[in-house]
């Protein structure tokens, strides 16, 4: 009998050497791949910073041109400002800025073949509403994933 219980007690002792040397194994492969997630993390971290630093940013759609027009010397004695009318009509935007005494400032200049605004953000509740991912949306639109996801929740019905 008690050859029995010497051998059942070898057996145990066996199996928690088996099981510590397992357990063992396993932390150290638990280690090991929670250091290659950290590593992948970095990685995706900059390439991350790399897209971003190549996509230009939405004020680059834009440019500045000069004005085509000259504006005229500033005034050196200024008279005082006439006071509007009933019955003078809204200031030509179009006409110089010669009277406010303003130099030659750059104008912004948008590009003429754009669609009007309504258009786009039409066609961006669209597609989101056919369920379409923001950057898919954006990138159909010509516009950035923040202007597409904006213009998203900016509108009050659901999509």
């Amino acid at each position: 009998m008690t050859l029995i219980l010497l051998v059942f007690a070898a057996l145990i002792v066996a199996l928690q050497i088996a099981l510590t040397l397992t357990l063992k194994r396993m932390l150290d492969l638990l280690a090991t791949t929670r250091d290659q997630v950290h590593g992948l993390q970095l990685r995706i971290q900059t390439l991350e910073q790399e897209r971003e630093a190549a996509t230009p940013p939405p004020s680059a759609l834009f440019t500045l041109a000069p004005r085509a027009d000259a504006a005229p010397e500033p005034v050196s004695d200024p008279s005082p400002m006439p006071t509007p009318s009933t019955s003078s009509t809204a200031p030509d935007p179009q006409a110089p800025a010669a009277s406010a005494g303003f130099t030659d400032f750059p104008v912004l200049h948008e590009s003429p073949d754009l669609p009007p605004a309504d258009e786009v953000g039409a066609k961006v509740r669209a597609l989101a509403r056919q369920g379409l991912p923001v950057r898919d949306i954006a990138e159909r639109c010509g516009l950035s994933e923040a202007e597409a996801e904006l213009i998203i929740h900016l509108r009050q019905e659901p999509i």
